[in-house]
């Protein structure tokens, strides 16, 4: 009896090992491929989300100037601002860290753009409606961003599987984020 049971166990595992790695096996390919094209969607927007996010640089000098420095929308854009430049410093690029850190910052710039419809001052303020200008008139290619968006959904597809979660778990494909621009606001009269 404890002879067949060792033999039912032995079996048992082998055939998890088995199955797991002919899971991974089969798998892992598609992860790669799927993340691989969200990657390489990716460089196609870098350089004009890059020249857009200094365009909001400026306008958080802008900011500064027209004296919201201290409000809290202008304190978190200069430190996602750092986030980002320290992402384009890395020598390897992180994609889904970048898109993250892009996703924050038009975030923060929809805060902005609030704060200063909501204020009269700095409403007023023509160098503050000029760095708005000039950070919405940063065009990032409408096709790029979703093409890169189709590429992230079919990677999270490839990798929300009952078995794929688990596999895509366990060899770090980690999820990434679509990206999500600042659609340009109406001016104030």
């Amino acid at each position: 009896m404890i002879r067949r049971a060792r033999w039912i166990v032995l079996v048992v595992v082998v055939l998890l090992v088995a199955v797991s790695l002919a899971g991974v096996l089969l798998v892992r390919p598609d992860l790669v491929d799927a993340r691989d094209r969200v990657d390489a969607r990716w460089a196609d927007l870098r350089s004009d989300l890059t020249a857009r996010y200094d365009a909001l640089d400026a306008v958080v000098e802008a900011f500064d100037a027209a004296g919201a420095g201290d409000r809290s929308v202008t304190r978190a854009l200069r430190r996602e601002l750092g986030h980002w430049a320290e992402l384009r410093g890395r020598r390897h690029v992180d994609a889904a860290a970048e898109a993250a850190s892009a996703d924050t910052l038009e975030a923060l710039a929809r805060r902005a753009e609030a704060n200063r419809t909501a204020s009269d001052r700095l409403r007023a303020d023509p160098t503050l409606a000029a760095a708005v200008d000039g950070f919405d008139e940063q065009a990032v290619s409408k096709p790029a961003v979703r093409l890169y968006n189709q590429a992230v959904r079919a990677y999270e597809a490839t990798r929300s599987g009952t078995f794929e979660r688990i596999v895509a778990g366990a060899l770090g494909f980690e999820s990434r984020p679509t990206l999500l621009l600042k659609p340009p606001g109406p001016r104030p009269a």
